[in-house]
């Protein structure tokens, strides 16, 4: 029951974040810790990504163990994230602070979800329905 009531904190705090730090990140830093060239239409779409990520993530926080597959999402596409920043990064920073946070972001739910619920690689063909 502990792990639930941390994954739906994970869930609350790292949502909120992500909706902070999608707007709060151009707007505050600036220069500073953005990537360069700078591009609107990449900062946008980056931005929107983890807007909407971290809106559904508040909404999913209420029951967290009735969407395994966006959890599978949000470990497995920032862990990916992660990885393709390091090898592109241009700044120590980038690895540090960027690349830190979303491996973060991807992790603790591997820790906290309760994996005997998870059932991988089985097939039930009610639940297509």
């Amino acid at each position: 029951m502990a792990k639930t009531k941390l994954l739906k904190a994970y869930f609350y705090i790292f949502g909120i974040g992500n909706i902070i730090t999608s707007v709060a990140i151009p707007v505050f830093f600036g220069d500073g810790v953005l990537w360069y060239p700078r591009s609107l239409p990449t900062d946008l779409m980056v931005g929107s990504i983890y807007m909407a990520m971290g809106i559904i993530m508040v909404l999913v926080a209420k029951y967290p163990k009735k969407h395994k597959g966006f959890i599978d999402f949000i470990i497995l596409s920032n862990i990916l994230h992660a990885i393709v920043m390091i090898f592109y990064a241009q700044k120590p920073i980038h690895i540090y602070l960027d690349s830190g946070f979303i491996v973060t972001m991807g992790i603790i739910p591997l820790f906290l979800y309760p994996w005997p619920l998870r059932k991988f690689l089985t097939y039930n063909r009610s639940s297509d329905k």
